[in-house]
């Protein structure tokens, strides 16, 4: 059956066009002779309150799996002591795995663009399940290094970047409450599971424990089912007059796009591909412009035309893709209510537009269909195009947010933040639906690895600083335990000082967070890196039951910093469209820093003893807090001489 048009009249062009979040060049024709000019894509998150269902689903996948993988320490005697492996290779094995959990942070970001949240977030699952479930039956390194370790992690990973980024996309002014409470469950789940894993071991040992875990983790499969695809609507603009062209990319050549001429055109510069652009064949998304500038470009340029003679009548063409191939009658309304919302800043009347809503008809399932509800991935859906994918702060501190804001004129903004933050996307990009490193896939490679931001001296102390911080960061949680029962403490005690650190993590989340908003990013980051180092250096000064209490409160404090201020502090230094390349980059040096981490800790120990270990876990902690210091400075310098 054909979809049923529903006609809307509206008289201002501006109106509809603020509402698209993507943009896109379509130099193709379509029947009737008219000539495509913008098509767009309008995300609609739902009014159910179904985002907090996903903020719960999201809390407790993380709860699992970082629960897991920062729990190591409670499984490593009983593993080494089973598999007759020295202390080093066994925590090896830890450290492998959590640097995998970030460096394939941008190839899991890539599938994401690709096949969407649920599928990664599901495949994350059964692939992390199932390789707990073959590491039950190791009985060499080897085996237990690459199932326990790799691919294990890999999943981790899937899990970690689907859960964390989708709660984004269901919410606009409490982004930042449902991210946090998203990101408090690593802490809850660290808290939980190492008493956990100490009872189990007791019980019945470390492969039982094991496969407790693979079977947690198999649970995420089924709560990746709530990620439901955002209901999208397809909008393109077409212009009925046959002897103008408009070309859309007005930054971009079509060539520049696929990389033909291995050149891009910018205004009147030609900027040459990056080794990485090259790499991946795409160009990274900090070369495309934004909706908002297409848009802008687009409504500048129609309302220009001379005499009423010239001028094109234009139609807006909303189609509904809907996963399940249809669209309710309230989401209809609510798709005009954001239209209506916004306000018209040029005074002088642009052309008429007429839009048609093309809604299709929904799909006949069977009675067993309609029970197991199951709504597809959007092929045409790109979420990490968007800027602001990886940012955790307050929207309203972006600069952004607040010209949207102002733009609309009322106090929310619509979708004009969406446009903003939102990268253009090519026709080719959109018409790949088969493969696995589509454009699509590729673009996002290109944009979270192009090294273009290390020409800059401040984002090298940066990276540097994030490698030497998480040099020691796993320290304390992968042998604490162990420093204190060997000083003499109550076992029963030290069996709870992780809990503390991950309990303690999950407030400094929440409280650091607050603070961040108040003052500068990079200060509170550089001071909680600071207080962290030193009190691990510190911590061997007393082995009594309650310094030890207290170290772990305040390490697990102030070292939630590293990860839930890394996307403001990133954005203060170098503006939000350089936070995705940014935070691929800084991923990977994060990974390399866990990946010597713990492995050069048991060395330490085994040689000169807990102490030094301790010491050596501190300093590094600590020195990555100095050599940022002058990185405000340096950036501030960067920045005037690029004016």
């Amino acid at each position: 059956m054909p979809p049923k048009p529903i006609l809307v009249k509206n008289d201002t062009m501006k109106n509809v066009l603020v509402a698209p979040s993507r943009v896109v060049s379509r130099p193709d024709k379509l029947e009737g002779g008219e000539e495509t000019e913008i098509a767009a894509q309008i995300l609609v998150p739902p009014e159910t309150g179904w985002g907090w269902v996903v903020v719960a689903a999201s809390f407790i996948n993380v709860f699992i799996f970082d629960g897991i993988a920062f729990t190591y320490g409670s499984l490593k005697n009983d593993i080494s002591t089973d598999l007759n492996l020295s202390n080093s290779l066994v925590n090896l094995v830890n450290s492998l795995c959590i640097a995998i959990y970030y460096i394939a942070g941008p190839l899991a970001s890539a599938f994401i663009n690709r096949f969407g949240f649920r599928a990664c977030v599901m495949s994350g699952s059964v692939l992390s399940s199932f390789s707990l479930f073959i590491s039950y039956f190791s009985n060499g390194f080897a085996s237990f290094c690459i199932f326990y370790g790799a691919i294990a992690g890999f999943g981790y990973c899937l899990m970690n970047m689907a859960s964390g980024l989708i709660v984004g996309f269901y919410f606009e002014k409490l982004r930042s409450i449902a991210l946090a409470i998203c990101s408090c469950g690593s802490s809850v789940g660290i808290m939980a599971f190492y008493p956990l894993n100490v009872y189990l071991i007791k019980l019945a040992g470390w492969r039982t424990a094991t496969l407790l875990h693979s079977g947690l983790i198999g649970l995420i499969y089924f709560l990746g089912m709530t990620f439901q695809p955002l209901l999208s609507f397809t909008v393109v603009k077409t212009t009925e007059d046959q002897t103008r062209t408009v070309t859309y990319l007005p930054n971009l050549s079509t060539a520049g796009l696929r990389l033909a001429t291995s050149r891009t055109k910018t205004d009147d510069k030609t900027i040459e591909p990056t080794a990485t652009e090259r790499l991946f064949s795409a160009v990274s998304n900090s070369n495309f412009p934004t909706a908002a500038a297409l848009v802008e470009d687009t409504t500048v340029g129609s309302a220009a035309q001379p005499g009423p003679s010239t001028a094109a009548v234009s139609k807006l063409t909303l189609t509904a893709n809907a996963p399940q191939g249809g669209i309710s009658p309230r989401q209809l309304k609510q798709v005009k209510s954001i239209m209506s919302k916004t306000s018209v800043q040029d005074k002088t009347k642009p052309p008429p537009v007429e839009i048609a809503v093309t809604v299709e008809e929904p799909k006949e399932s069977s009675c067993w269909g309609r029970l197991c509800h199951w709504d597809v991935h959007v092929p045409e859906s790109r979420p990490m195009y968007r800027d602001d994918v990886f940012y955790e702060g307050k929207l309203e501190k972006l600069p952004e947010y607040q010209k949207s804001k102002m733009a609309s004129g009322t106090s929310k903004t619509g979708l004009e933040y969406q446009l903003a933050v939102s990268r253009a996307v090519t026709v080719d990009d959109l018409r790949e639906k088969k493969g696995v490193f589509t454009t699509a896939a590729r673009r996002v490679l290109a944009t979270m690895m192009d090294p273009k931001l290390l020409r800059k001296k401040s984002f090298i102390f940066l990276c540097l600083g994030g490698f030497l911080i998480f040099v020691g960061y796993l320290t304390p949680y992968v042998f604490i335990q162990d420093r204190n029962v060997q000083a003499g403490l109550d076992p029963q005690h030290c069996l709870f000082l992780v809990s503390v650190i991950g309990g303690a993590n999950a407030i400094g989340r929440l409280v650091l967070g607050g603070v961040a908003s108040k003052i500068d990013p990079i200060n509170v980051f550089i001071f909680s890196t600071l207080i962290s180092g030193i009190v691990t250096i510190l911590s061997d000064v007393s082995l009594n039951l309650s310094y030890q209490y207290f170290y772990c409160f305040v390490f697990g404090f102030f070292s939630s910093a590293t990860t839930s201020l890394r996307s403001m502090v990133i954005v203060s230094l170098y503006g939000l469209d350089n936070l995705t390349n940014a935070t691929g980059v800084i991923l990977v040096f994060q990974g390399l820093g866990s990946l010597v981490s713990t492995p050069s800790a048991s060395i330490l120990k085994n040689m000169y003893g807990f102490s030094i270990a301790f010491y050596v876990a501190g300093s590094f902690i600590t020195a990555g807090g100095i050599i940022l210091l002058p990185v405000k400075r340096m950036s501030e310098k960067e920045s005037k001489v690029t004016l």
